[in-house]
């Protein structure tokens, strides 16, 4: 939909470098409105105020990252708002980085980026950095950084009773079906459960879930993905999709959300960027999360990989 507002987008990702050319800061720079705010990973990463804050932020990370390049994947776009799901190649204190990420990205009327926010899987990137996700802050080994904003880009869900902030109504037909596959996931209250029928019915008969980015497992086919939904449905409630902003054209539907649910008896608010690709028919063939599962586990009690093998029997996941 916003040509233009991809373009900035996509101008400011090239400029971090292509492997083997060091970052253009003053391009990257130039990319952002001057009281842009950078958050470097949701929820909880730092945000960055300012073109000056920002300049001196990505003066920092050049000390120890190097060789980055930017692949561009999906990418769905409003007046002013651009979602783009890339793979990010750099390499971090001397370690080869291969990240998936979902970024969104506020515009402004001058075509300039207002606001960055990344999501990304922080366990897969510690893993490969050789760090304990707990000790991970986006900001290791700064001794001052100014232009730094402690309030949270996203308030998180306090309950399923909805969010402090306005969510985005759907616009147009794609958007509409996508927000009726999530409200069928359950309304928030004690009593409500998904509605097993109507999400599988709003699904291809060999539609692909990847429970989350990159690492999580793949359900596929109909059977699969219903045996997995009543599998989740034995150890989580109160579930309440909350969409606080979203992008789409007429193959794919983009959300950005702040949800809520209780996981194992534990409250666990969950922000991500959920991606659906649409077929002819309009049913969702392929869905994917972004979401930081560090994040996630350290909220339920439960690391990601323990809890999915001790409560799921895995024969029906590829």
């Amino acid at each position: 939909m916003g040509a233009q507002q991809e373009a900035v987008v996509r101008e400011m990702l090239t400029a971090w470098g292509d492997g083997d050319r060091s970052p253009d800061i003053q391009r990257i720079v130039s990319c952002f409105a001057e009281h842009a705010r950078w958050t470097l990973y949701m929820p909880d990463g730092p945000t960055i105020v300012g073109r000056a804050a920002i300049r001196a932020e990505l003066v920092r990370q050049a000390t120890y990252v190097e060789r980055v390049k930017s692949q561009i994947g999906l990418v769905a776009s409003s007046d002013d708002m651009v979602i783009v799901e890339r793979r990010d190649h750099f390499v971090r204190n001397g370690r080869p980085i291969d990240r998936s990420v979902a970024g969104a990205f506020g515009i402004n009327a001058e075509g300039l980026i207002t606001a960055w926010r990344d999501y990304f899987d922080g366990l897969d990137f510690a893993r490969q950095a050789a760090v304990s996700p707990d000790l991970i802050s986006g900001l290791e080994g700064a001794t001052a950084t100014p232009g730094l904003d402690p309030r949270p880009p996203i308030p998180e869900a306090a309950d399923g009773s909805g969010l402090p902030v306005a969510l985005h109504p759907p616009q147009g037909p794609q958007q509409t079906f996508i927000e009726a596959f999530c409200d069928a996931w359950g309304d928030g209250t004690a009593t409500s459960k998904p509605d097993v029928d109507r999400i599988i019915a709003m699904m291809a008969p060999d539609a692909q879930w990847r429970l989350w980015v990159p690492g999580g497992p793949l359900v596929q086919g109909r059977d699969a993905l219903r045996a997995e939904i009543n599998r989740q449905i034995a150890y989580s409630g109160h579930n309440k999709c909350n969409t606080v902003h979203a992008v789409s054209n007429d193959r794919v539907v983009i959300q950005e959300r702040s949800d809520w649910a209780v996981l194992l008896g534990r409250p666990c608010p969950h922000q991500m960027i959920a991606i659906y690709e649409l077929g002819d028919d309009g049913l969702i063939v392929r869905w994917r999360e972004y979401i930081n599962m560090a994040d996630l586990d350290r909220k339920r009690g439960v690391k990601a990989e323990i809890a999915h093998a001790q409560i799921t029997p895995l024969s029906h996941l590829t």
